[in-house]
């Protein structure tokens, strides 16, 4: 369940198909022009970093996912110990000890297809948690009281959007740069709900999206309506 909203305006488009018996019509100059306009629109395009004028402000304005980053900076203390020496790792710090250590042996697409699968095998526990108000930017901002670190999240499990922290945590381990990853909030067109996934910046600028179901969406990113984002850095805002 997604609790944290900045803003939702939805405009949907339709084209009506061709009754049966009906003849084609070849579209004209004007008609081509409104369709690739149509299929270029965010609705229907992959999700961008580079999107002009969506940076809201800093990770810091929402305290809840804020508080979320110190607690992570405190497990780090723990995982490093646990890398550092085998003997300081205990309970599921051996299996992400383990995960680190071979990943580090992959190339980039495999570390991200590991992670995915690695995280996916967590158990869906639906967030029940009551919502807070804070400020972002002069705005009001809905959102959820906490988000799970990655530690916390191998021990009890989360919804989708803990799920792509944890995997946006993990990452960050494997020395994936900040700067290239984002959680993204988005409305999913084809079972009308929102939803959460991983975007990885790709070197030619296009993203991949990490799927809570193993997949990993490359070139075709449909039904998705973006909304928000952040890292550790930031929050950006995809509503126009």
């Amino acid at each position: 369940m997604i609790a944290v909203v900045l803003s939702v305006h939805a405009s949907l488009q339709s084209i009506q198909p061709l009754k049966p018996g009906s003849k084609a019509v070849t579209p004209g100059p004007k008609t081509l022009v409104i369709l690739y306009l149509l299929l270029a629109s965010p609705a229907f395009a992959g999700y961008r970093f580079d999107t002009v004028g969506s940076y809201l402000a800093d990770a810091s304005a929402l305290p809840a996912w804020a508080h979320t980053l110190d607690r992570h900076s405190s497990d780090k203390t723990l995982l490093k110990d646990c890398l550092a020496t085998k003997e300081t790792c205990t309970g599921r710090l051996k299996g992400l000890r383990h995960v680190i250590q071979k990943g580090a042996q992959f190339d980039r697409e495999d570390q991200l297809r590991l992670v995915n699968r690695y995280i996916n095998k967590r158990r869906y526990r639906r967030d029940r948690s009551k919502l807070s108000l804070s400020a972002a930017e002069g705005g009001e901002a809905r959102l959820r009281n906490q988000w799970s670190t990655l530690l916390e999240f191998l021990k009890r499990g989360g919804d989708c959007e803990d799920y792509a922290t944890a995997k946006y945590f993990l990452l960050r381990e494997l020395g994936f740069p900040a700067e290239d990853m984002r959680i993204v909030i988005s409305f999913d067109r084809s079972v009308r709900a929102h939803h959460a996934v991983l975007a990885i910046r790709q070197p030619d600028e296009s993203s991949w999206l990490l799927e809570t179901d193993n997949r990993i969406l490359k070139s075709r990113q449909p039904g998705y309506r973006f909304i928000y984002a952040i890292n550790e850095f930031g929050i950006w805002d995809h509503e126009e």
